[in-house]
């Protein structure tokens, strides 16, 4: 199993190949959707309570599946944890991965989840933030998981793995309504709340992409392209929903 130096690493790495520095807090769903030169299509789609999400690579096409009923910030973990599989293991067919979070899974899993920690925020980070006061208190907790938009059992979990503390001084901060206690501290609660209904089906990335470029070139008809991104959940571009509103000159 790799160990954590090599996985902040690896996190760093895929940083600056995305274009990100490494320590500011990263648009994960930004930036992967407009990661053009791997061609990745991210489904958000609301799989069973135990599963986070699944991935899966034909060819040079890569499809991720996120579970659109969990927070948003564990989506964008799932999402991170997914790119692991994608660009440091070979994928024999589907990755499922599974929704807990310890010791009892695979390396390759382990492995994935602090990769996932690691990229959404670097150690060093981390490091630098907990030198600025002694001892971790449920405000700082909360504001540093807003701050880099992580899930609130994440950022527990990356807090003991890291060895920043330990296990028993976090059982307090495990059992609590977080949305509450965000609000608490004027924080708005989308951070731990699962996608809308209205978006627990959405496609983005390739998939979208591709559909448009074929009607541009005249592959596809209209009915079809309108067919297709209705597959892909897409129902705002093909009947125009959501349209921002326009604002008057100056």
């Amino acid at each position: 199993m790799k160990t954590a130096q090599e996985l902040n690493s690896l996190a760093l790495e895929t940083r600056r190949i995305l274009g990100e520095d490494s320590y500011s807090p990263i648009d994960i769903f930004a930036v992967v959707n407009g990661w053009k030169e791997k061609k990745i299509t991210i489904v958000k789609y609301p799989l069973s309570q135990r599963i986070s999400g699944m991935c899966t690579k034909v060819d040079e096409d890569i499809i991720i599946c996120i579970n659109s009923t969990t927070s948003y910030g564990r989506q964008r973990f799932t999402l991170a944890h997914e790119l692991y599989h994608i660009l440091y293991e070979t994928i024999d067919g589907r990755v499922v991965c599974d929704m807990h979070m310890g010791d009892d899974k695979t390396d390759s899993e382990k492995e994935a989840d602090m990769f996932a920690g690691y990229l959404l925020m670097p150690y060093d980070t981390l490091f630098q933030y907990a030198k600025k006061f002694d001892g971790w208190t449920l405000n700082k907790i909360i504001d540093l998981e807003q701050l880099y938009m992580i899930s609130h059992m994440a950022l527990l979990f990356r807090l003991e793995k890291d060895g920043f503390v330990s296990a028993n001084s976090m059982s307090p901060f495990k059992d609590i309504k977080i949305s509450r206690e965000a609000a608490k501290l004027g924080y708005g609660k989308e951070l731990y709340l699962p996608s809308l209904e209205g978006k627990q089906y959405f496609t983005t990335g390739e998939y979208v992409r591709k559909v448009e470029k074929l009607s541009e070139m005249g592959l596809i008809s209209e009915g079809k392209k309108e067919e297709l991104l209705l597959d892909g959940f897409r129902a705002d571009i093909v009947f125009n929903l959501d349209e921002e509103e326009g604002y008057p000159n100056d």
